[in-house]
């Protein structure tokens, strides 16, 4: 399984997919809080759908920004977090 995380406009969607079928997905408005976001549409998807974090295997960052920038970094921290618990 995967996990989608797509950035555009004040608006953060996460997904999980396993190869190309989407399971399910969470989409949410952020302002100054892309980690909290983040985190609970997460630990939303997971409990709903009965997933474990250690069942998603690849992870990807989607979006309209460049590496720069700050959305992308909160969410390239986010996703290296969920690698360490691993």
């Amino acid at each position: 399984m995967s996990l989608i995380l797509k950035l555009r406009d004040q608006l953060v969607t996460l997904q999980i997919r396993e190869k190309t079928r989407v399971i399910d997905f969470v989409e949410s408005k952020y302002y100054h809080d892309l980690d909290k976001v983040c985190i609970t549409a997460l630990d939303k998807l997971l409990k709903r759908n009965r997933i474990s974090v250690k069942a998603l295997k690849t992870y990807k960052i989607q979006g309209d920004f460049g590496p720069d920038s700050t959305s992308y970094k909160i969410a390239k921290a986010f996703i290296q977090g969920l690698k360490v618990n691993l």
